[in-house]
């Protein structure tokens, strides 16, 4: 996992805590006049933790505050908070943030997006072979905002309980005052045979805040866009033009399908499809970045020659659509289906996450560092 702080960027990754109390790491590298960056010295772990508790699975981060989830062994969730120190490149945890009291919200930050001040939570995980009752039935989308004086609940977007919204925040994008929730029809990480389907379409549900209330400005569906179920798996957002990625519950099939909105209101804008020579896979668009008008697609699936590392694709509009301008493959040791896991961009720079691979020798994860503008 990765992101931007500022100029700074954050790498960490996800952790089991086999002790409890803290764990995990957050590294934090600041640019060079020359260039390069330097590793600071402090690397904070979050505490708080019990045995078989997970976190850091995800980051929210902005110039001073950094939040990533933890998935309670016991059965519940939160987030942990941290904000930077009077030393910029040390970071202190604060405490935790949890959804609304008197609640067991079992997947809360299943889903976090986070730009300036405000953070989006989502309560729906799709990770792999979940109990059944794991999962909600009536998930919601909550808003945070920092204040001087901590966060404060700043909304809470939802679906009729009576459609059956399972998937409702399987992804989250916020741009500003908007934001969009991934809102897939069927996803299937039970270990159960029954499919979970919604009865709604399958849609991206874009909100706007006015006067401190998230209204709903447009649901996208599908139909006419990609014949998924799966659409709304991830997304992203910048301004006017949206990334989703839309996948084949059941089987193979994966799309990332780019929106752009026009006159106020989201339309079709084309489909992505890398260039010749390679072969992509199931992980097309499980990361995601639009910067400067390009939409920055990470594929750990993705297979060239005889290299299955993954890779990441850099698309640009021209007159015949959308197409590939550059492909990015790992230049150091990296381990097959490790490279592309998770993207950030600051100004011309690019981080693209790679796993550690303890068969390949790889030790331990990180990330790779490409200029844009190059």
């Amino acid at each position: 996992m990765l992101g931007f702080s500022g100029d700074d960027l954050i790498v960490s990754g996800a952790v089991i805590s086999r002790s409890g109390g803290v764990d995990g790491q957050v590294a934090t590298f600041v640019p060079q006049a020359d260039g390069t960056w330097k590793a600071g010295f402090e690397m904070p772990q979050v505490s708080g933790l019990r045995p078989g508790d997970f976190t850091l699975q995800r980051l929210g981060l902005n110039a001073d505050t950094l939040v990533t989830p933890i998935t309670r062994k016991a059965g519940s969730s939160e987030l942990a908070w941290f904000t930077r120190t009077d030393n910029p490149q040390v970071w202190r945890q604060m405490g935790f943030l949890q959804g609304p009291p008197g609640e067991r919200r079992m997947n809360f930050g299943g889903a976090i997006a986070m730009d300036g001040r405000l953070l989006a939570v989502s309560e729906v995980s799709v990770r792999p072979n979940m109990q059944e009752a794991d999962h909600l039935r009536h998930p919601k989308v909550y808003v945070f905002e920092r204040t001087a004086e901590g966060w404060k609940a700043g909304g809470t977007v939802e679906r009729d309980v009576s459609m059956k919204p399972w998937w409702f925040g399987a992804s989250l994008a916020l741009d500003g005052d908007r934001l969009a929730v991934g809102y897939p029809t069927l996803l299937k990480p039970f270990r159960a045979e029954q499919n979970f389907a919604s009865l709604e379409a399958p849609m991206v549900c874009v909100y706007r805040r006015e006067g401190g209330i998230w209204k709903l400005e447009q649901e996208i569906q599908s139909r006419g866009i990609s014949p998924f179920l799966g659409f709304g798996h991830r997304v992203a957002l910048r301004g006017d033009l949206m990334a989703v990625q839309s996948i084949h519950p059941l089987e193979e099939g994966v799309e990332v399908v780019v929106l752009r909105r026009v006159d106020g209101t989201w339309k079709p804008d084309g489909l992505l499809r890398p260039g010749t020579g390679v072969k992509t896979g199931r992980g097309f668009g499980m990361a995601m970045e639009i910067a400067d008008g390009r939409v920055i697609v990470g594929d750990v699936s993705a297979v060239e020659g005889g290299d299955e590392s993954g890779r990441v694709f850099v698309f640009e509009r021209q007159a015949d659509g959308w197409m590939e301008s550059a492909r990015l493959a790992p230049k150091v040791a990296c381990g097959p289906r490790s490279f592309g896991t998770a993207l950030a961009v600051r100004g011309p720079w690019l981080a693209v996450g790679h796993v550690r691979n303890e068969n390949a020798g790889v030790e331990p994860g990180g990330a790779y560092l490409f200029r844009l503008d190059r």
